[in-house]
């Protein structure tokens, strides 16, 4: 008797089908309303809302992710961009960087998309990157995960807990991914696996429409899907278990672009800054290198001043940045600037910087962010709540309220402090968590009664979500 290698990565994955499986027939689902897609007996929408948490917090909680305030704004900035153009624009989406060099991307219930780090740095333009997440925007609004759950029952259920555990293991080791997934698809029938294949042709369709709408050029789909195709040989490709292509896939595509006949651009100079900052942040192990100022390009030099303030060199990122911010005016230079200032105890030159970034730009987010955070540093909170509850009346992000919190905490202000991290976790979807937060605020003394009553309701309207 022989053992398969896998064995431990299989134990562990199909502890993860079951868990995810029980979840789906858990029997809170069926006092739930049937909305959405009439078409969708078996699978509504506030039951694929529930999936999609879960499914969206057991990434969370076994994966890595890019937490980084400007690539998440990049992402979700572009991501909104072109799904404003889709089907599905008045859904929620919520797109997030995954910190693995496995080249995949993933589109998950309610409106959940992951791209991998390695994908996106395998993208040499926006186009290239846009067209793999138009791809998954177009599975979300043809709903077809939601049908194919609907339309096989128990077997859709567990494809797709499969899926996810494919997504999981191969975040770490891209064999083991295979394995799980071929193992868990080996039991679908043809006809599903079809239907797979004819969701990836309406995908590309849709997508096609949605990159020339959204204003960017759909030939990045045929080039980065070409060069799938071709390093497709040695099996590396994650994207490819998951997304069947193949030469008549890449053909149709470019029949259908040939069609529209577009003059749109392929690159944007954020997706060059995006992309070299997600290159120093993802690789820890740089050599740093020393180069010409006068010669190097634009982008270059952005990344090298990166990988100078990760290495502890401030000054020499300082020099760098002071000369490049002379040549180019894009926000992320002087955001970098703002951060070496930070991390050379140049505090005040960091917050002079930041305060004029913050009044050419107001509530762009990744400028508030660091602003308040500088703030909190140096002992002044009350500013930093100033412009952090300023943006949250234009954004409602949960990186708003934890910093918040944060300041509140430095000013003394407990109960608005749990309230604010009550409110991140409200958010992030963790509910236990948001009411553990406001029961503790209700608990601080002197509170004024406005500040009791707006908690017990928060406290009471998450009690019936639950």
């Amino acid at each position: 008797m022989t053992f398969s290698p896998f064995l431990p990565y299989f134990k562990k994955a199909f502890r993860l089908l079951a868990w995810i499986t029980l979840i789906s027939f858990n029997s809170a689902y069926a006092e739930l309303p049937a909305l959405g897609d009439p078409t969708l007996k078996n699978f509504s929408t506030a039951e694929e809302q529930k999936l999609g948490l879960m499914f969206y917090r057991t990434l969370r909680e076994n994966l890595s992710f890019i937490n980084d305030p400007q690539l998440d704004y990049y992402i979700k900035n572009l991501g909104q961009k072109l799904a404003s153009h889709s089907d599905a624009a008045n859904n929620n989406f919520k797109f997030f960087i995954v910190d693995s060099p496995i080249i995949n991307a993933f589109a998950g219930p309610d409106a959940y998309i992951g791209i991998n780090s390695g994908l996106f740095l395998s993208a040499a333009n926006e186009s290239q990157l846009a067209s793999v997440m138009a791809h998954e925007i177009s599975h979300i609004s043809q709903r077809h995960l939601a049908r194919a759950i609907n339309e096989s029952g128990n077997s859709g259920i567990a494809t797709f807990a499969t899926i996810l555990a494919a997504i999981l293991l191969g975040s770490q080791d891209s064999q083991v991914s295979q394995a799980v997934l071929y193992s868990g698809l080996a039991g679908v029938q043809q006809s599903a696996i079809n239907f797979t294949r004819s969701n990836e042709y309406e995908a590309d369709r849709i997508g096609i429409s949605i990159l020339a709408q959204s204003g960017i050029n759909p030939q990045g789909m045929v080039d980065f899907f070409s060069t799938l195709l071709s390093k497709s040989g040695d099996g590396g490709i994650e994207y490819l278990r998951t997304h069947p292509l193949n030469s008549n896939r890449v053909s149709e595509a470019q029949d259908r672009i040939k069609k529209i006949q577009l003059d749109l651009p392929e690159n944007s100079q954020d997706f060059q800054f995006a992309h070299a900052r997600l290159n120093v942040l993802s690789n820890k192990a740089t050599t740093i290198k020393d180069i010409n100022l006068t010669q190097v390009d634009d982008i270059s030099l952005y990344k090298h001043s990166l990988e100078l303030i990760r290495a502890n060199e401030h000054q020499s990122a300082i020099k760098e940045l002071l000369t490049l911010s002379r040549r180019n005016k894009h926000p992320w230079i002087k955001l970098a600037l703002a951060d070496a200032y930070r991390a050379n105890n140049q505090t005040r030159q960091s917050l002079d910087l930041l305060e004029k970034l913050s009044d050419l730009m107001p509530n762009y987010l990744p400028v508030t962010l660091l602003y308040a955070n500088t703030l909190n540093d140096n002992n002044e909170p009350q500013k930093s709540i100033s412009i952090l509850k300023h943006q949250l009346q234009v954004t409602d992000e949960p990186i708003i309220h934890k910093t918040l919190a944060q300041a509140y905490y430095k000013n003394g202000q407990i109960d608005a402090a749990l309230e604010s991290t009550g409110n991140q976790y409200l958010r992030e979807g963790y509910l236990e968590l948001a009411l553990q937060q406001y029961d503790m605020a209700l608990q601080q003394t002197n509170l004024s009664t406005s500040t009791q009553q707006r908690l017990q309701a928060k406290k009471e309207n998450l009690t019936k979500k639950q």
